[in-house]
């Protein structure tokens, strides 16, 4: 019989994030799975299949066999609310699990044969599919709650699918990779594989902008319109070719004291995350040196949001602001949409003190507010934002984040995802439409086809990367 009462009584709501909840009782038996990397005091991969209203638990310290042959322990833990499909982030230290949960793979499963002792099934997972047993093993001395798992031999993909299609390894960049589930749907009517084509055919453009920037990933295992979640952390199963970097993490909401980011410096590694469902790709304002070192911030970024009653169109009004204020200060802005509600503006700057940014912005965001305050604030609160523009100038706080340019949004509109998409100057004063500043991953391309990098004036190519001043000389 499904059971909680061992999950509450190993966990204290009050010290944990872990979720707490009820037997589902009334739910019928779901498909779903997920395998969690979860860094303990050893590290070892929690995989959980829903079934009757709980998530049935095995922990599996070197994670599912990648082929058929000899099986690998897999210890029976106690069922865990159903609420734990979603969950990632930091387990307090001295807490039962403490450690560091992220969520390595998620899908469908389908069982082939439930009982006390075995459990064979299949799964249709991002990172891992296949045919799986889970079984007791047959001797008196064995712990009641070690049981082994074996991937099964003559292991084909799942039922009614085409392996050779669905799972191909492929050559990129020199690179081998397994792609996976490629018909699944990540936005209406668009399946996967054309995530991955988007980037693959925008990687000359996009890699630039990545280039020594430690990534934030927001991933989308079942699509935009299921739970997501950002992950900071590369993963103990990255390929050994993919660059990453371990950084502090100031301030981190889940408690970690580092981070091993993603460095994004090749085609190979874009085409590895968009098979994880990695839809938006998120940079800071700084980059790291060939020896990891974080480098001061080489550009400034306005991301102006707009607030209840005003659309993209009346940010690209004060886009048009912030580059005639900072243009007596030499800095060229560079606009682009946000691929969601706003638009962001940068320039390539020089600074050596990494608070330099965010004080400049935050001058020219307070100038503007008292210039037109029925129409900009500077202030973050939402109840403050209404009818207004938000000039967003905390994005360049060294411990934050704005979408890269060329990159996807978890949003659809007119059939078709959206892209944060660079943009004239023209394009902005002219706009008079949101739909004009809304643009499919296939207008993108033909975009750059047409124009180039848009935003190549942000990387400081074709203009002088300026000193910042302490504060605008237009304020």
């Amino acid at each position: 019989m499904p059971d909680l009462s061992e999950y509450n009584a190993k966990r204290d709501p009050g010290k944990t994030p872990e979720p707490f909840g009820e037997v589902d009782g009334g739910a019928p038996t779901g498909d779903r799975f997920v395998v969690q990397e979860h860094h303990a005091r050893r590290l070892h991969y929690d995989v959980r299949f829903e079934r009757d209203g709980v998530l049935v638990c095995w922990a599996v310290p070197r994670g599912l066999p990648e082929q058929p042959g000899a099986p690998r322990l897999a210890v029976h833990t106690e069922d865990h609310p159903l609420e734990y499909l979603d969950f990632h982030g930091e387990i307090p230290a001295g807490e039962y699990g403490g450690g560091q949960m992220t969520i390595w793979d998620s899908g469908r499963y389908e069982a082939e044969k439930w009982s006390d002792r075995e459990v064979a099934v299949t799964l249709h997972g991002e990172r891992v599919s296949g045919r799986f047993v889970f079984f007791k093993p047959d001797r008196d001395d064995q712990d009641e709650k070690d049981w082994l798992v074996q991937r099964r031999k003559g292991d084909t993909a799942a039922p009614r699918r085409d392996a050779a299609a669905q799972s191909p390894r492929v050559a990129v960049g020199g690179r081998g990779l397994r792609l996976s589930n490629l018909d699944k749907e990540l936005y209406p009517d668009v399946p996967k594989a054309s995530v991955i084509d988007y980037y693959a055919r925008a990687a000359d453009t996009l890699l630039p902008h990545l280039a020594g920037r430690p990534l934030t990933l927001r991933r989308f295992p079942d699509g935009i319109a299921a739970p997501s979640f950002y992950e900071k952390n590369a993963g103990a199963k990255a390929p050994e070719w993919l660059r990453s970097v371990t950084l502090p993490t100031p301030g981190s909401s889940k408690g970690s004291a580092t981070a091993n980011f993603v460095v994004v410096e090749e085609l190979a590694t874009l085409v590895y995350l968009a098979n994880l469902a990695v839809l938006e790709l998120h940079v800071p304002q700084w980059r790291v040196d060939d020896e990891d070192r974080a480098q001061p911030p080489d550009e400034l970024v306005f991301d102006l949001d707009p607030g209840e009653g005003q659309t993209v169109v009346d940010c690209a009004r004060i886009a048009v602001r912030v580059r005639d204020l900072l243009a007596a200060d030499g800095l060229v802005l560079s606009p682009k949409t946000s691929g969601s509600k706003g638009m962001q503006v940068t320039a390539a700057v020089r600074v050596d003190d990494p608070g330099r940014t965010s004080a400049y912005a935050k001058a020219v965001a307070e100038h503007l507010a008292r210039e037109t305050p029925r129409s900009v604030t500077a202030i973050m609160a939402k109840d403050r934002r209404r009818g207004k523009v938000f000039v967003d100038w905390s994005q360049n706080n060294t411990a934050k984040t704005t979408v890269a340019p060329y990159s996807l949004r978890a949003r659809a509109a007119h059939g078709a995802p959206t892209v944060s998409t660079p943009l004239t100057w023209d394009e902005v004063e002219a706009a008079g439409d949101v739909r004009e500043l809304t643009f499919s991953p296939a207008d993108v391309l033909a975009r750059i086809e047409r124009h180039g990098d848009l935003y190549a004036a942000a990387l400081g190519e074709g203009v002088t990367r300026p000193e910042l001043p302490e504060r605008p000389a237009g304020a």
